[in-house]
């Protein structure tokens, strides 16, 4: 790539064009740096979510490259903190996961997250309320946020085997 608009043009083409997980690794300008940035590329691919299309760029996605660079400790980090919301029947599971997704992606907004969610913001509280009982973490404890937002992101990575209820 010659410049960053290169590089930001081609993610927009990877981004309308993916069937399936895409993981771009950073820029380089040596040869010799190809089987690192093969090796990125590679844990970017890991980054994205399970059956999606995302395109995951190593720089841009520090806690999506950070799950996907161990993924046998971060599945048993994910099963530590969500466990108990992972063991609920899978609507009420699938219902806290989006929920918890929807809040990080709008920053932490229950008001932001609730136009995406299209409920209520006081919906949206309930059910964070729900997450942080059921994980035993805190919303406003930054280590807790960030236990459940590596915890959550490395679920969504994970391929989930099929179950009779779906």
């Amino acid at each position: 790539m010659r410049t960053s608009r290169d590089l930001r043009a081609l993610i927009e083409v990877l981004r309308d064009r993916a069937e399936r997980r895409v993981g771009v690794s950073p820029a380089y300008d040596d040869l010799d740096h190809t089987g690192d940035a093969l090796r990125f590329a590679k844990v970017a691919l890991r980054g994205g979510d399970a059956g999606g299309r995302a395109v995951t760029v190593f720089d841009d996605s520090p806690l999506a490259v950070a799950t996907a660079g161990a993924p046998d400790v971060m599945a048993r980090v994910a099963a530590r903190v969500l466990g108990p919301i992972e063991a609920l029947p899978a609507d009420e599971r699938a219902l806290l996961l989006d929920t918890l997704e929807a809040w990080f992606d709008c920053g932490g907004s229950a008001e932001e997250a609730a136009k995406q969610l299209y409920v209520h913001p006081n919906t949206v509280r309930t059910r964070l309320r729900r997450i942080a009982e059921r994980a035993g973490r805190s919303l406003t404890d930054p280590r807790g946020i960030t236990e459940l937002a590596l915890a959550l992101r490395a679920v969504r990575q994970t391929p989930r085997p099929p179950t009779p209820e779906s």
